[in-house]
């Protein structure tokens, strides 16, 4: 009896909460939206960025990189303050907070993990150092480092790595 009654109230209360569809009435739902789109070789290893947000990039021809937060994003430019790039015009992204999680640029952070984990347990488990311990996390933090000198912090925008702008 009183589950029935409970019900009836929440029915009878929170008609609008529980029957009604969410209409969004803020002033910029008319216009549609634009991102950057850095789209890799495969799909799964998309980047998305909107205005507002900080991009670091080398245009083609020039060897400084620029780091600038994005003002607006429109048909085939990317607005900064006081300056427009147009999207064709950029050489390479750099690893941000969007792509720093691929792993490609975690291979040297995982093999020092790793490496230092691998001692840590050895010697936990056994209470001595032993010198095969040293010599195996040796060969996994090397790897590390040499993943860390080989592999550069740029992603070349060329073949079918690809910026593109998306209007959502």
């Amino acid at each position: 009896m009183k589950t029935r009654v409970a019900l009836l109230i929440v029915i009878l209360l929170f008609p609008t909460a529980t029957f009604s569809q969410r209409v969004d009435r803020t002033p910029n739902s008319q216009q549609e939206k634009t991102l950057l789109m850095l789209q890799k070789k495969n799909k799964n290893k998309n980047a998305y960025y909107k205005a507002g947000d900080e991009i670091t990039f080398q245009l083609k021809g020039l060897k400084s990189k620029i780091r600038d937060e994005i003002i607006e994003i429109k048909d085939s430019v990317l607005v900064f303050k006081g300056y427009t790039i147009p999207v064709k015009e950029i050489k390479c992204l750099y690893v941000d907070e969007k792509t720093k999680w691929w792993l490609r640029y975690k291979i040297a952070q995982l093999t020092l993990i790793a490496g230092t984990g691998y001692l840590l347990l050895d010697v936990i488990n056994t209470g001595q150092l032993s010198r095969e311990t040293l010599n195996v996390t040796a060969m996994i933090v090397s790897v590390g480092v040499i993943a860390r000198l080989l592999i550069s912090n740029k992603i070349k925008i060329r073949g079918r790595t690809k910026l593109r702008i998306l209007k959502l």
